[in-house]
């Protein structure tokens, strides 16, 4: 009995150990996912300016946060909403924002909400402040 108890203690230590882990990769997965998927946007943003001279932010639906179906975006709305920002000049013309959904926990992320501008630079703001070392 008290070997069982043991093992039940070492088992319970483990996964303590090992869970908050889990989270966190999980967290970090799906935030990939979601550049992976600015990319993809601002990929599509620039062709069609290419093509016709003009920009087309109609590639997001900034009511649904959702990306185009046509450029296979993989992020799940229950993790992160998109949304494009225009009307700056230069490097900021349009800015591409990944907003943290709380319904699956996302807002539990390091990084806080993703931005890419339309000079591919990106940044992470949690709470307002700059966070280093998301875009890596």
């Amino acid at each position: 009995m008290i070997e069982l108890l043991i093992v039940v203690a070492i088992i319970g230590v483990l996964t303590a150990i090992a869970y908050p882990s889990y989270q966190e990769h999980v967290l970090k997965s799906h935030r990939a996912s979601a550049m992976s998927d600015m990319m993809k946007i601002q990929l599509e943003i620039e062709q069609h300016r290419t093509q016709t001279g003009s920009y087309d932010y109609t590639v997001i639906d900034n009511t649904a946060g959702t990306c185009d179906s046509t450029l296979g975006c993989q992020t799940d709305t229950g993790r992160y909403k998109f949304s494009i920002i225009s009307g700056a000049s230069g490097i900021d013309l349009y800015v591409i924002k990944a907003a943290p959904q709380s319904a699956l926990g996302q807002d539990k992320d390091k990084c806080g909400t993703l931005e890419m501008n339309a000079g591919s630079v990106g940044s992470a703001k949690k709470g307002g402040v700059n966070v280093d070392g998301c875009w890596n």
